[in-house]
C-alpha cells in the first residue's frame, strides 16, 4: 500500500498547487513521473514527501467509516463532523453522517422481526488519512450503504424480550469525480480517464442481540432497548488498493422512549408528549474512523394518533407519528442537533 501513496499523493495534490503551465506526464515504463518543469519536480516532491510525513492510516480507513453506516441506531441520526481549517482560516467540515431506518415485529401471534437501514456519509478522504491541519480544496467522497435484518421475538416475561438478529450488509463509496465521469460517459458514451474510476465496494454480514423492555398502558407507554451489534466487513471487486481490507465494528447501545397523554385530541384520538434519549458505544474498528467512542442524543416531541384512518401499504398500517427534536454530545467536543420525523405500525 504504501509504494501506491507517492503516485496517489502527486495526482493528489497537483492539481491544487494553482501554477499554469504544469504539465503531468506517465514515462512509458510506468516507472515514475515526468514533469515538464525541474523546478516544480522539486516542489511536488518536497510536497509528497511532506505529505507522506504526515500520513497515519486509522484502521480500516474507508471500509471503518462504513461500518459506522451499516451498524443499526436506535434513531434516525445525523451528525457533522470537522476538523483542522481552510486555507482562509475557518473551521475544515471533513464529514456528514447520516442514518435512516426503522424495524418492527410482525404481529404478536408470529413475532417475526424485520429491519432495514440505509446510511449515507460525505467526506474529505484526507480526513481518514492523513494529520494534516490544513484542507486546500474539497475533495469529497461518498458512501451509501445499506443493512437488512431479520430475528424473532422470544417473551422472556409479559413486558421483557430477548430478540436475535442476524445482519446482511452491502454498500459502497465513490468520490465525486468518479461519480461525474460516470455520467458524462452515460450521457456521451465518451471513454473518461481511468483515474476518475475510484470506488470501494463492501459487503459483509454479521448480527444483533437485543434486550428489551415494553410497557404499554393509556396513561403512559415505556419503551427501553439495549442492543450489541457486530458486523465483518470486507472489500472486494473493483475496489482502490489504498482502501482494500476488513473491518469487524462493534457498537453497544441503550435506547429509550417515554409518552404520556397531552391532554389534547387530534385526528380524533390523544396526542402524546414523547421524550427519548440514546446513548451509543463504538467499540470496534469504526471508533478509528470516527475519530470519536461514544455518543448520546436526547430530545423530545409530540406524537399524533392516526390510527383511525388506516393509511398505510403493504399490509402495514401507520398509526403513529412523531415529530422529535433531538440534542446530540459526543467526546472529543462532538455536538449538533437534529429535528425528524417517526412511524410506528
Amino acid at each position: 500500500m504504501i509504494r501506491c501513496l507517492p503516485l496517489l499523493a502527486a495526482l493528489l495534490l497537483l492539481p491544487w498547487t494553482g501554477r499554469a503551465q504544469t504539465s503531468l506526464t506517465l514515462p512509458g515504463d510506468g516507472s515514475g513521473l515526468g514533469i515538464g518543469n525541474g523546478a516544480l519536480m522539486n516542489q511536488a516532491g518536497d510536497r509528497v514527501q511532506n505529505l507522506l510525513s504526515q500520513f497515519q492510516p486509522r484502521r480500516g480507513g474507508v471500509i471503518a467509516l462504513m461500518g459506522y453506516n451499516m451498524s443499526p441506531d436506535g434513531s434516525a441520526n445525523s451528525l457533522q463532523v470537522s476538523q483542522g481549517q481552510t486555507i482562509s482560516g475557518g473551521a475544515a467540515t471533513q464529514m456528514n453522517l447520516s442514518q435512516f431506518g426503522s424495524g418492527f415485529t410482525w404481529d404478536p401471534s408470529f413475532p417475526l422481526y424485520t429491519e432495514g437501514f440505509l446510511g449515507y456519509a460525505r467526506y474529505d478522504p484526507r480526513f481518514l488519512f492523513t494529520s494534516s491541519p490544513t484542507y486546500n480544496q474539497p475533495l469529497r467522497w461518498n458512501n451509501l450503504a445499506l443493512t437488512l435484518g431479520v430475528g424473532w421475538d422470544f417473551h422472556l416475561t409479559e413486558n421483557w424480550v430477548l430478540r436475535p438478529i442476524f445482519n446482511v450488509a452491502g454498500g459502497g463509496a465513490a468520490s465525486d469525480a468518479s461519480l461525474f465521469g460516470r455520467f458524462i460517459e452515460y450521457k456521451t458514451d465518451l471513454a473518461v480517464d481511468p483515474l476518475t474510476k475510484r470506488q470501494v465496494l463492501v459487503h459483509g454480514t454479521g448480527g444483533s442481540l437485543v434486550l428489551a423492555y415494553y410497557d404499554k398502558r393509556p396513561t403512559r407507554d415505556i419503551d427501553l432497548e439495549v442492543r450489541y451489534t457486530q458486523l465483518w466487513l470486507e472489500t472486494f471487486g473493483n475496489t482502490v488498493p489504498i482502501a482494500r481490507g476488513s473491518s469487524v465494528p462493534r457498537t453497544l447501545g441503550v435506547w429509550a422512549r417515554y409518552r404520556w397523554p397531552m391532554g389534547v385530541e387530534s385526528f380524533g384520538r390523544p396526542m402524546r408528549w414523547v421524550v427519548d434519549s440514546n446513548m451509543t458505544a463504538y467499540i470496534g474498528d469504526q471508533a478509528k474512523a470516527l475519530g470519536f467512542n461514544w455518543s448520546a442524543k436526547i430530545g423530545g416531541g409530540i406524537e399524533w394518533d392516526v390510527g383511525r384512518y388506516e393509511a398505510g401499504a403493504a399490509g402495514l398500517t401507520i398509526s403513529r407519528i412523531r415529530l422529535i427534536g433531538r440534542y446530540m454530545i459526543g467526546d472529543n467536543n462532538i455536538s449538533g442537533y437534529s429535528i425528524g420525523l417517526g412511524f410506528s405500525f
